[in-house]
């Protein structure tokens, strides 16, 4: 299992440096950055539907595809604009550290959209009283969780610097995936106590410490790859620690997060499309919430 873990894993790693270096030459439009964004967002968003209904909710299923992928449209729309100088005020305005937050507002301002539609479809559906408010609920919920944390990921493609975002995004996968793998490796080789047994029964908290280890590990060496083979400024010693533990502990948080989505639907996993981690949603699940954090810790601290 863990060899199966790995070669996947590695795989994964090698399909997403192919896509971002070789969406280079289509700066700023991305496309094939676009596709696995949107791919990857419409498998994990059908396995949250299944998830939701393991657990006794009836979630609208298009309306969730239709506000994810909205969602991820509306990544590129700013950029898109910007490219082709329909948005003046982008144009000139100066890169400050809060400067890539005015790109944000344009999922969430279209999440509030997608909130009031998906409101109104439960009103057309609606036929008698007792799972509106629910089925309501776990829609929202979904296109939250995949779609709006997920911009984040998303909106770190665009941050200044040599190959674009290619930097930022390389932190962000191998500190919250190397989390994902110490924690797994030290914990079936060292687990004793239980982290937290109503949520995950198998995570241990040797294996949590592994995980902060391995991230920040890996952390490292981004940073130095980044540094003495890319020549790119990136973040010192002692940012790239901090950024290790912090972003280690949100991704397994996430993960945490998304077992207990498993656990109240009575799954293992999201699904088997992904062999040795289960589903999209397994893969996904501690990038999306270590990505608001990464994308947050980059601005500030990054170069």
């Amino acid at each position: 299992m863990l060899g199966t873990r790995v070669l996947s894993g590695l795989s994964l790693i090698a399909v997403v440096l192919g896509v971002l270096f070789l969406d280079e030459w289509a700066a700023p439009w991305f496309p094939l950055w676009f596709l696995a964004s949107v791919g990857a967002m419409t498998a994990a968003s059908l396995e949250m539907v299944a998830l939701l209904r393991g657990a006794g909710l009836r979630p609208s299923v298009n309306t969730i595809l239709g506000g994810v992928i909205a969602l991820t449209v509306s990544n590129w729309m700013p950029h898109l604009a910007h490219s082709v100088g329909s948005t003046r005020e982008i144009e000139t305005s100066v890169y400050n550290a809060a400067g890539p937050l005015v790109y944000l507002s344009w999922p969430f301002l279209s999440f509030v959209g997608i909130f009031m539609v998906a409101f109104l479809v439960q009103g057309i559906q609606f036929v008698k009283p007792g799972r509106t408010m629910a089925a309501l609920a776990a829609t929202v919920l979904a296109i939250a969780y995949i779609g709006l944390l997920g911009s984040f990921m998303v909106q770190l493609r665009w941050l200044d610097g040599p190959y674009h975002g290619v930097i930022p995004l390389l932190f962000l996968v191998a500190t919250a995936k190397g989390a994902d793998t110490g924690a797994y490796t030290v914990g079936r080789l060292a687990g004793r106590h239980k982290l937290w047994p109503s949520l995950s029964p198998n995570k241990t908290v040797e294996g949590a410490i592994g995980g902060l280890a391995f991230a920040v590990a890996a952390t490292l060496i981004v940073a130095a790859v980044a540094r003495h083979l890319l020549d790119v400024p990136t973040l010192d010693v002692v940012p790239a620690i901090a950024f290790g533990l912090i972003v280690g502990s949100v991704a397994q948080l996430g993960d945490l997060m998304e077992s207990m989505i498993k656990r109240d639907g009575e799954r293992k996993d999201a699904s088997s499309a992904v062999p040795g981690f289960g589903g999209v949603l397994d893969v996904l699940d501690s990038l999306l919430f270590a990505g608001p954090v990464a994308y947050i810790l980059w601005i500030v601290w990054g170069t």
